[in-house]
């Protein structure tokens, strides 16, 4: 639903990441092997290394068709595009790129796998700014031209936009001012990008409301700044943020009947002939909440007070490996809530919190709180894969490729269909599934 939770991890890794030296030049993108399946992407950070996105493409055994590496970044009016590990403007003699960039590209690449640079928005400080440069027709020119021309040089396949700001930050209000231009300036980056022989996508959130009360498809499921209808014929890739729909509260992270939804609406609103463009999010991370009763307190075993609060956050993200981990630290064991397609367990800790006494006096004292945890688990991958298959639209978009559970790539084979094996397969009498 949002990428806000990882937004404080985002800006420490901008902060604090290795700034690479700048690179030459990679020259024209190139699909290494374009009869590789295209059904399963998703995101690197740009904090991941080159070895580790080379390593995780390696041990897809084929599954992974293409991925969108966290690469530049809006920095306000004055310097719309920036490569995210540089400073910007860059006095780099390649300020459209990095070593470490260049290596996962190439790397990545060589195996087939098609590259998205994603150009991202999520600065909570610049809300609003992005819809109001984009106010103007030069502007929306210059950001067009701009991101055509570093994704040449950077020498990827395409470009992915992940602006959320218009849908978590600016309000809903903005959202009849900002659609118009969105519009315009994915329809002026489609030309160009086009032209150059190079993709384009762009990631939305997958919406908290895909169908309205009288069963018609919700205009962007919800976010209408996102005017999918519009977009789809102009885009080549179509990616839904179909997670994070518990937020604040214990509950399933991307439920498997609630992604359904999206899709289904993304589709009534696309046609039948821009289905394929759709890319279904498919979350690979958990989080940790403290369990709340009906009176929004928290829950606990034993002797505590009942104004007692916690001193931990209130949620709490992680792996899939992290919270198997924390199950077995327990001694319970995570089980399939089946509506939803994700794992959950529940388990009771001695945290230390507050509590106000009788005479409104503020004391710490430890008590045994109740925590409740749901993740994406290869599980889900399956439930996801089903999905595009009797949908019938275009794969998965995972969020990220760094934590997937063990046991995603096998559990997902069977549903990609590799065109040279089919060929293979359909020449000796063989059924690839």
């Amino acid at each position: 639903m949002r990428r806000q939770h990882w937004t404080t991890g985002l800006v420490l890794a901008l902060v604090t990441g290795v700034t690479a030296a700048t690179a030459s030049t990679v020259g024209p993108a190139s699909a290494a092997d374009p009869d590789r399946p295209r059904t399963v992407s998703g995101w690197f950070g740009n904090w991941h290394t080159p070895t580790q996105m080379a390593d995780i493409a390696k041990r897809s055994g084929r599954v992974l068709g293409e991925v969108n590496i966290f690469h530049w970044n809006y920095r306000g009016p004055a310097n719309p595009v920036c490569t995210i590990e540089l400073a910007c403007p860059s006095p780099a003699a390649t300020p459209w790129t990095t070593t470490e960039m260049t290596a996962a590209t190439k790397a990545l690449q060589s195996q087939g796998v098609d590259v998205y640079a994603t150009h991202t928005d999520l600065n909570a400080d610049l809300s609003g700014s992005l819809a109001h440069y984009l106010g103007k027709k030069k502007n929306r020119t210059f950001i067009a031209k701009r991101l055509t021309d570093w994704a040449v040089r950077a020498g990827v396949d395409g470009v992915d936009l992940d602006w959320e700001n218009f849908a978590f930050n600016d309000g809903s209000s903005s959202w009849g001012t900002t659609r118009p231009r969105l519009t315009d300036t994915i329809r002026i980056l489609s030309g160009l990008l086009h032209d150059k022989g190079l993709k384009l996508s762009i990631t939305v959130p997958g919406g908290y409301q895909p169908f309205r009360a009288d069963g018609s498809p919700n205009p962007g499921g919800g976010y209408s700044v996102y005017d999918w209808a519009a977009l789809a014929p102009l885009v080549d890739r179509l990616r839904l943020m179909t997670y994070d729909y518990s937020w604040d509260r214990p509950g399933p992270i991307g439920p498997h009947w609630w992604a359904k939804q999206s899709v289904k609406s993304a589709v009534a609103q696309v046609g039948e002939e821009n289905r394929r463009k759709i890319y279904v999010g498919l979350h690979q991370y958990g989080k940790a909440w403290y369990v709340r009763d009906a009176d929004d307190d928290y829950v606990t075993e034993g002797d505590c007070p009942d104004s007692w609060v916690p001193g931990g956050p209130d949620r709490l993200s992680m792996t899939p490996a992290e919270a198997r981990s924390l199950a077995a630290d327990y001694g319970v064991t995570p089980t399939l809530d089946r509506k939803s397609r994700e794992r959950t367990f529940t388990y009771v800790k001695t945290e230390g919190g507050r509590f106000t006494n009788a005479k409104g006096k503020s004391r710490s004292r430890e008590c045994q709180v109740r925590k409740q945890v749901w993740f994406g688990s290869a599980d889900t991958a399956v439930g996801r894969m089903s999905m595009v298959r009797k949908l019938r639209i275009g794969g998965v978009a995972v969020w990220h490729l760094a934590m997937l559970d063990d046991g995603f790539f096998s559990a997902v084979q069977p549903y990609v269909r590799d065109k040279k094996a089919a060929g293979k397969n359909r020449a000796s009498g063989a059924t690839v599934r």
